[in-house]
């Protein structure tokens, strides 16, 4: 079939940097294609291109992308456009099924049997876990457990040596050890995970070169797709296999390469002209998605990265809305926002952010009024990460001070400081229906210092139920000494900031340990499926678009993480970059709409509204002036307090707390009798000031409670 013929026979739609891509199908070509450009038609159309035009024998061409679902999706696209006559005889892989297939067949030339895969989750989490413990991690999270497995992961992707794993460290575990360990354990039980079937397939095609031209022979024509989230290892195990015949077809966009944490290698494509001397590198640059107004202010953004190829996205759409940035007074009028945005709702919405915690106000929001939504994630290890685990332990034991074992979780991270041994020898003549602290004073065991300790821990416990659920938690962690454990151990503090949201939302200690556990089942459900309102991390949109999106959370300190200034380390730098791109791909995931939520406050800490992601994308527009701000009513004004929340939210402040007026400043709460609070400002002075006329109003909350002035996101 001539080059004429085929585009007659096949009508497929595609402009010039499109049917250049489709016509070279000789040597190695890098494809880079901005977010919307229709690379999936291109891959689908050049395999057409190469059986029709070409003459190439479907045996002979291999497609390798990033899940199993892509995989799918190509395979029946290519069926749509070309029928089925060769649509059986392709092969469309992910990594890890190459390297399965590889690993048979050389399973079956050795004549011996391969290691089982381990594949089911649950055995490897209790495995990790048990690792963890063994190697001086004390009661593992579940939020460990993932990272230590994520780094083992990483190391394997990055073809790390013994050494590198040794230099390889992780806050609050011994990784190493437990790296080593769990390879042990792998080895002994004739186990390999999904990251070993690549070790192991690298492996016998360097050593085994039979097996490697046999499967050179097989991918005469190799294409890789979504080749800015491959790893060093994968990237290294298609170079070998692409590098007899040279016909390496690499389709990505270092642009979008947002998986870091897991080895991802973008320097594959920016080194590419050197690995593969000769080399053509093409350029899809026209985005169908989105409008002009976001596809140019996108373009402009991505730019400031140093480490991409030089290109530029356009775009023929209309030009649409200018993006909105929606700059609230509080962060706590976030989650009321867009409950309206969801009520509203008719067509397909996004609510995207960073971490997968920034959801679960909204969650517990969109849960209470009965608004439908669709949740993507359904994993949260919220609940179960470390500071979580132990504020509720905490406030738990403060309804139950007879429970034991509670306290010996974590008496030693507050402000006692009595030693394991003499406790749990104290403890063990704990009588029925006594309390622990009554135990522990009951004994003459204690030296003096110590006695006062306990007495002053018993009175705080005694106090925790009678508080509002945000000055229980600010009690604790500023006044029990648990905000120094925090600080001392590097614990993640931003969950603190969640934890004060959710409290915010239900006042009263008990009731809102139970809708902990209610919202953690919540969160498990995921909504319902199908509904166009849709909550996600940035990282699970990633290949999808919709109507409207609000990027949320966008203050720096949280999105980006990383402060920007001329004195960044290179591994901040490229942190900072990697942020950079994944607020990209969040904000061209939209087609029409586009807001930007941020917030002049946090808990009563001001932040900068004007912050740096926002300033790069929208540039002059985002310069502080009163009319380049949304201004929104807020929260209190659409659905101000009740008389019930404010005489819950009276409960906190009792004399001593921190509190910040929007007007006087920070202040210490002296003296209250009934509703008048007697408050002595830094700035101000003393003023007696109406407790519920000024919550009514938003006038007066607590201060941030980390210890010396620290913010949780901080």
């Amino acid at each position: 079939m001539t080059d004429q013929e085929f585009w007659t026979t096949f009508p497929i739609q595609l402009n010039e940097q499109q049917m250049a891509a489709v016509r070279q199908t000789e040597g190695p070509v890098l494809l880079l294609a901005v977010p919307g450009s229709g690379k999936t038609t291109v891959l689908v159309a050049r395999l057409g291109y190469l059986l029709y035009c070409k003459g190439i024998s479907p045996q002979q061409l291999l497609t390798v992308t990033y899940t199993v679902s892509a995989a799918r999706d190509m395979k029946e696209r290519f069926q749509a456009l070309f029928g089925e006559a060769f649509a059986g005889q392709l092969a469309f892989r992910t990594i890890n099924g190459l390297c399965a297939s590889i690993l048979r067949f050389y399973a079956r030339r050795k004549g011996s049997e391969p290691f089982a895969l381990a594949d089911n989750e649950s055995q490897l989490n209790s495995v990790v876990r048990d690792l963890l413990a063994r190697t001086g991690t004390a009661y593992p999270s579940e939020q460990q457990i993932r990272d230590a497995r994520t780094h083992i992961t990483y190391c394997k992707n990055m073809i790390f040596s013994e050494a590198e794993v040794h230099a390889h460290s992780v806050e609050g575990m011994d990784f190493p050890a437990v790296y080593f360990e769990y390879q042990d354990y792998l080895r002994r039980s004739r186990l390999m995970d999904f990251d070993d079937q690549m070790v192991f397939a690298f492996r016998v095609l360097r050593r085994e070169p039979d097996i490697l031209a046999y499967y050179q022979q097989r991918c005469r024509y190799l294409s890789l797709d979504e080749a800015q989230d491959t790893s060093k290892i994968q990237h290294a195990i298609l170079a070998l296999l692409a590098r007899a015949h040279r016909n390496y077809f690499v389709v990505g966009d270092e642009d979008q390469s947002i998986y870091g944490f897991r080895a991802a290698w973008p320097q594959a494509l920016l080194e590419f002209e050197q690995n593969w001397p000769g080399a053509r590198v093409l350029l899809m640059e026209t985005n169908y998605r989105s409008t002009r107004s976001i596809v140019e202010r996108a373009d402009a953004f991505i730019q400031r990265n140093q480490a991409r190829h030089l290109k530029h996205m356009r775009t023929d759409n209309p030009q649409g809305d200018a993006i909105r940035k929606v700059e609230l007074a509080d962060y706590r009028n976030q989650a009321g926002y867009l409950l309206q945005a969801a009520r509203d709702c008719q067509r397909p919405t996004a609510v995207l952010y960073r971490n997968n915690d920034s959801a679960l106000p909204l969650l517990d929001l969109l849960d209470r009024e009965g608004v439908p939504y669709a949740c993507r994630q359904r994993e949260s290890f919220f609940f179960t990460s470390p500071v979580v685990r132990d504020l509720t332990d905490i406030l738990g034991f403060a309804f139950d001070p007879c429970d034991r074992e509670a306290f010996l979780r974590f008496y030693y991270k507050l402000d006692l400081k009595l030693k394991k041994r003499l406790l749990t020898d104290l403890l063990r003549f704990q009588r029925e229906g006594e309390t622990v602290f009554e135990t522990l004073l009951g004994t003459d065991a204690l030296e003096s210092w110590q006695a006062g300790r306990v007495k002053a821990m018993q009175t705080h416990f005694a106090k925790l139920p009678q508080l509002g659920s945000f000055a229980a938690l600010q009690r604790i962690v500023k006044y029990m000494g648990y905000g120094d454990y925090i600080r001392e151990q590097k614990l993640d503090a931003s969950k603190l900031d969640i934890l004060l949201a959710l409290a915010n939302q239900t006042p009263e200690v008990g009731p809102f340990l139970a809708r902990l556990q209610a919202l953690r089942a919540v969160a498990a459900e995921g909504g319902r499926e199908g509904c166009p309102f849709v909550l996600s991390t940035i990282h699970g949109s990633k290949g999808l678009e919709y109507d409207r999106v609000f990027l949320i959370d966008v203050v720096d300190g949280l999105f980006p993480s990383v402060r920007e200034d001329a004195e960044l380390s290179p591994e901040d730098r490229a942190a900072l970059e990697e942020e950079r791109r994944l607020f990209y791909v969040g904000v061209t995931r939209a087609r029409e709409r586009l807001e930007l939520v941020t917030y002049r406050e946090r808990f009563g800490e001001p932040r900068e509204a004007e912050t740096t992601f926002v300033r790069q994308l929208l540039g002059e527009e985002a310069l502080p002036r009163a009319e380049a701000a949304v201004r929104l009513p807020r929260l209190s004004q659409t659905a101000g307090p009740t008389a019930e929340q404010v005489a819950a939210w009276e409960k906190d402040y009792l004399p001593g707390v921190e509190v910040v007026h929007k007007k006087f400043g920070r202040g210490v709460l002296q003296d209250r009798t009934g509703s008048i609070a007697t408050i002595a400002f830094r700035e101000a002075g003393v003023k007696r000031l109406d407790l519920s006329a000024c919550l009514k109003r938003r006038q007066l909350s607590l201060a941030p409670f980390l210890p010396d002035g620290g913010h949780a996101a901080e």
